[in-house]
């Protein structure tokens, strides 16, 4: 007879949840094949029969927790046939297979339950995501919709060859491409005041962009507000009392073992990521990969490590233990909390390699299908608001890492250079220390270093 035991899938895992039984009482198994689903404190995954045989007593129903090795099932080998009589003298599986199936039922009402009630939140940030890969591009009218304005305008002189006698029409009525007539609505300039300079004084994009520049420096007052992100839907307010998963109660313990253990000290720093974003752009128009601004700094981080490897370090009892690699854990946001997929060696990796590395963990890690090596072992910890809105704030130190960089965001702003104020783009970031690891000092010339890299 061999055991179906709850599995240990991290350090920090004492239990675990059964979700759900693919296999009842007495089916037939075949080694390899899925026969339950559990949750642990990172992911879901399924537990597969490690040989041939009959399911014997389950001992866990869907629903339950139980602790790291212990008894969920048995499954009983051809040779022990005999002994199925035996366990069921007792007659607990036959009350025991009737449990589960309404706790299914009811797990399935809670889930679609669950999921209704999260549909109008991820519309929301789904259409919100939409707007901000609007916003962040060069303003909202891109290089892809300038360059119809000339295509236009070629075509114009064909079609109006044989009326050179009314090159700007009549009366009020002004000559203007769609784009133009649309880029004057939305940023309130009329066309009666605007200067043509397309064939025969026709009104393109570039005139009206430039007329809007021109009110804005000369009637600053007069400017059309700045189009804001819309509110996040209004939901139903309901009393209810939400259980803890087991995700969320490891969030909960590790967060309490962090800030009670853990002396944090912080250090803000205001970059400036000009230079940057423009390499960003013509990264991703060249490799084809729309990197992100945070794919940069993973590996400038991971970088700068290997100059300080105070930093790259974890404290112990009795010693300080620095890393020889660099894994660089990236916080990601799922519906149940926070879980940081590691990029491993970040250092050695292009940023187009980062960057597809982030995504596949990203999504693995919404779905809760990371496997216990691409969350485990960082020896640094990024987190990121930016693509909130955040400008700056703290973040809480991920042990047994001795620092945490926390990513505000990036913004266009007034500062001096060399005795002239410019526009450049700035972003805050804040450095969460170990005190027991890193000194002042060190955290210091560590930003320091990770400025040269990002400037």
């Amino acid at each position: 007879m061999a055991e179906i035991i709850m599995p240990k899938m991290g350090d920090a895992m004492t239990e675990g949840k059964v979700i759900r039984w693919y296999k009842n009482e007495g089916d037939a198994v075949k080694k390899g094949e899925p026969v339950l689903e559990i949750e642990t404190d990172k992911v879901n995954l399924d537990l597969e029969a490690e040989e041939d045989g009959i399911l014997g007593a389950v001992s866990v129903a869907a629903g339950e927790m139980a602790p790291v090795g212990g008894a969920l099932a048995s499954i009983l080998v051809a040779g022990e046939k005999a002994a199925a009589p035996k366990a069921k003298k007792a007659e607990p599986a036959p009350e025991k297979k009737a449990e589960p199936k309404p706790e299914k039922e009811g797990d399935g009402a809670a889930s679609k339950a669950a999921a209704s009630s999260e549909e109008p939140q991820a519309a929301g940030r789904r259409s919100t995501d939409h707007k901000d890969s609007i916003n962040h591009s060069t303003g909202e009218y891109g290089e892809a919709m300038e360059m119809k304005a000339p295509r236009v305008d070629k075509t114009e002189p064909a079609r109006t060859a044989g009326d050179t006698s009314a090159p700007a029409g009549d009366g009020s009525r002004r000559r203007s491409s769609p784009l133009a007539r649309k880029m004057a609505g939305d940023l309130g300039v009329p066309l009666d005041s605007v200067q043509g300079s397309g064939p025969g004084g026709r009104i393109v994009a570039n005139d009206v962009r430039e007329s809007a520049q021109s009110r804005k420096d000369s009637q600053p007052s007069t400017a059309r507000p700045a189009k804001t992100q819309p509110m996040a839907p209004m939901q139903k307010l309901v009393s209810q009392t939400i259980p803890l998963t087991a995700m969320r109660r490891t969030i909960a313990k590790r967060l309490i073992e962090s800030t009670s253990s853990i002396p944090h000290f912080f250090l803000t720093v205001d970059y400036d990521v000009t230079s940057l974003l423009a390499l960003r752009e013509q990264m991703n128009e060249i490799e084809g990969v729309k990197t992100s601004v945070n794919d940069f700094i993973v590996r400038a981080a991971a970088l700068a490590l290997r100059h300080h490897p105070g930093v790259n370090a974890s404290f112990g009892e009795d010693a300080i233990t620095q890393h020889g690699e660099v894994h660089i854990g990236i916080a990601v946001s799922t519906p149940e909390g926070l879980i940081t997929p590691v990029v491993r060696n970040a250092d050695r990796k292009r940023v187009t390699e980062i960057t597809t590395e982030v995504r596949a963990l990203g999504e693995k890690a919404k779905n809760r299908k990371l496997k216990p090596d691409e969350y485990q072992g960082s020896t640094f910890t990024i987190s990121n608001l930016g693509a909130w809105g955040i400008e700056e704030f703290t973040a809480i130190i991920n042990p047994p890492n001795a620092a945490i960089l926390a990513i505000g965001a990036a913004s266009p702003q007034a500062v001096v250079v060399d005795r002239q104020v410019v526009i450049r783009d700035r972003m805050k970031i804040t450095m969460s220390c170990d005190h027991r690891v890193i000194d002042g000092v060190a955290g210091a010339e560590y930003l320091r270093t990770l400025r040269q890299y990002l400037e």
